[in-house]
């Protein structure tokens, strides 16, 4: 009788079907596929996340942990979690100081917050030293510790001297057909007062001749109805979309406008616009940096505007392959072969 490894997959947050949740279920996916056992720890699963997971054949153990509302109350008492058989992979060591033979990282949003004022300094000093304490047993133990991008790869080194590894993490968004694209612009977002979304109803007034449209999950109530409010005739406004909608958006639009001021470890839904064969407009700080061609980058608000100009005068079907052959490595089939690599590795 052949015995399979044994893979435990930890993410304790699956309460929603974001980035890190798609990630982490193809993950346990492909492992299954290949032939492995998966248990997967969690202290919340939502019905959107199993039922993603659920296009894969077969089925992990599922280990049901305690749920904490507090990001810190959590932090504490998953720093004393350990599993003992198997190969382990924390899937969001930025929250989940669980020692595990392989951890990834996504952003270090925690080590730019620490700089703050002193008042919001001292309500996450307590995050910061289970992080530190964590983060130097990680290099203690010699632990492998994955990242998004070259980006995080070097915060990763600049904030505590960690030596990373890239696993770029996969990207679903196929175009099955081709459809006439309009001249527009969209952003892909969460409504919330962080995603610096009020720009693009400030370029859209300028530019009247262009569509521009605004998609993605109502986070913040008021803030959806504050841009709602003042939105021109030419914003289009998509609140809670679904892939299929969002997925033909993509089609039919040339340019993908990534207006947030937020450093973001990655940028996933920069690459899915890519993905769709659209030019990328967004901020020269972040992951994007690895993938998105520097003459669409800017600085400010008004060379964002210039780069928009350009993005929409540049966009054609040869700029279509281009982009899509750049976020090439973000495909599934390539994740797969470099997930199952590490497992060999950690083996």
């Amino acid at each position: 009788m052949i015995l399979k490894l044994r893979i435990n997959v930890i993410l304790l947050d699956a309460g929603v079907l974001g980035g890190i949740q798609i990630m982490t279920m193809d993950t346990i996916g492909i492992l299954l596929q290949n032939g492995y056992e998966v248990h997967f720890y969690t202290s919340r699963l939502c019905q959107n996340v199993a039922k993603y997971l659920g296009k894969y054949v077969g089925k992990p153990k599922v280990i049901n942990l305690p749920h904490y509302q507090n990001v810190t109350a959590q932090m504490l008492r998953y720093y004393f979690m350990k599993i003992k058989e198997g190969i382990s992979l924390n899937m969001h060591g930025d929250i989940q100081p669980i020692m595990s033979d392989a951890v990834y990282f996504h952003q270090f949003n925690v080590d730019y917050r620490i700089r703050s004022p002193i008042r919001e300094r001292l309500k996450i000093l307590p995050q910061y030293a289970l992080r530190k304490s964590f983060i130097n047993k990680l290099k203690k133990e010699r632990k492998t510790v994955l990242v998004n991008s070259s980006w995080t790869k070097a915060e990763a080194k600049y904030f505590w001297n960690l030596e990373a590894k890239i696993l770029y993490p996969p990207v679903h968004i196929e175009v099955k057909k081709e459809l006439p694209r309009e001249n527009s612009v969209i952003t892909v977002s969460r409504f919330s007062r962080d995603r610096g979304l009020e720009r693009v109803l400030t370029l859209a007034r300028e530019m009247k001749d262009v569509k521009f449209i605004l998609a993605g999950h109502v986070q913040d109530e008021s803030y959806f109805k504050e841009l709602s409010e003042k939105k021109g005739e030419n914003i289009h406004i998509y609140p809670n979309v679904d892939e299929e909608t969002k997925t033909e958006l993509l089609a039919r639009s040339k340019v993908y406008l990534n207006p947030t001021p937020y450093i973001e470890g990655l940028g996933v839904s920069v690459i899915e616009g890519m993905n769709a064969g659209l030019i990328p407009v967004t901020r020269n700080v972040g992951g994007v940096i690895d993938f998105v061609p520097s003459e669409f980058m800017f600085n400010d608000y008004n060379e964002m505007r210039e780069k928009v100009e350009l993005a929409l005068r540049n966009w054609s079907k040869d700029s279509q392959q281009e982009m899509r052959k750049r976020v090439s490595r973000f495909s599934p089939l390539n994740y797969e072969d470099n997930l199952i690599k590490l497992i060999n590795e950690l083996m």
